[in-house]
């Protein structure tokens, strides 16, 4: 049985965690482009860049730009680098609950810690299962335990990607729904842990060191060219996203693993930034750490 409700002196946060490219940026913009979506929600994210806000439901912009009021009642709101000055600007406002997007490389057991915070308690935990890209990151000598300690320390899972790999499957006794489940975002809202329970999981501590590398494009490059060195990376790259002027107009790139999706970009959409983020774990070498990236760069310019 789940446990009643928060306390009404505090807001309630839900957590939406997994791994890089899993899909937690399409789940929020769906969450706030959904009607049902109750009206004093805050949607907590890690950066605006990645959330395509519908331009109906803008209202209104903060001084700083770090807060969006929407139309229907709710907010979205930047985490930049600071959960606890994002909590306060929040208590300031009228609303009635929080829905928090973790980093990539987080685990959710370790922000719930964050989220006793005065005003707030933690809710529930959602975590985002990649159905294409899961069960090889789950197996991976540096990158599995944290992608298993993600999945682990759901209440609720969420398996994205099933039109890609409809026959995906995780054995697990943590209630799952479908990406695609048309009451998918009643179940994220009204999910509660059960707090009778015993079995809640606690963070491991054997997540591995993370970096990210920028590369700022300076010259036009040929796509056939970039699009085959980008599948020549490091099997260390776990995510390479951005835009790329190349001899076939702009492209907007986002890499996952082994798959690559490209996005050509209409004559409007020229971005405001050309380059490419690369998010990788770092291995060390006799006490050197290796940035896989920046020997990938050095060859394509050799």
């Amino acid at each position: 049985m789940n446990a009643p409700s928060a306390s009404s002196s505090t807001k309630p946060v839900t957590l939406i965690g997994g791994y890089l490219g899993a899909g937690k940026t399409t789940l929020i913009n769906r969450l706030l482009n959904q009607p049902e979506l109750p009206s004093g929600t805050a949607v907590l994210v890690n950066d605006f860049g990645d959330v395509n806000v519908d331009e109906s439901l803008i209202r209104s912009e903060s001084d700083n730009g770090n807060i969006i009021g929407l139309s229907n009642g709710c907010i979205c709101c930047s985490i930049s680098d600071d959960l606890s000055q994002a909590l306060d600007q929040l208590n300031t406002l009228p609303i009635a609950q929080v829905i928090l997007e973790t980093s990539g490389v987080a685990e959710p057991a370790r922000v719930w810690q964050h989220c006793h915070y005065p005003g707030f308690s933690p809710k529930a935990t959602v975590v985002v299962v990649d159905a294409v890209n899961f069960h090889q990151r789950s197996q991976d000598k540096y990158v599995g335990p944290l992608v298993s300690a993600q999945a682990a320390q759901a209440d609720l899972l969420v398996v994205s990607k099933t039109e890609l790999n409809p026959r995906f499957q995780f054995h697990s006794l943590t209630p799952q729904l479908s990406g695609q489940d048309a009451n998918l975002i009643d179940a994220i809202v009204g999910w509660q842990r059960d707090f009778d329970s015993s079995a809640v999981t606690t963070h491991t501590g054997l997540s591995p060191e993370f970096s990210a590398h920028t590369w700022y494009q300076h010259d036009v490059v040929s796509w056939l060219d970039l699009e085959a060195n980008l599948q020549t990376l490091d099997s260390s790259v776990q995510r390479v996203k951005g835009w790329i002027e190349t001899d076939e107009g702009f492209m907007q790139v986002d890499k996952v693993g082994e798959r690559l999706s490209v996005k050509r970009l209409g004559p409007g959409d020229k971005p405001k930034l050309r380059g490419l983020v690369f998010i990788f774990h770092v291995i060390q070498n006799d006490g050197a750490r290796r940035n896989p990236v920046a020997a990938w760069l050095a060859a394509r310019t050799a």
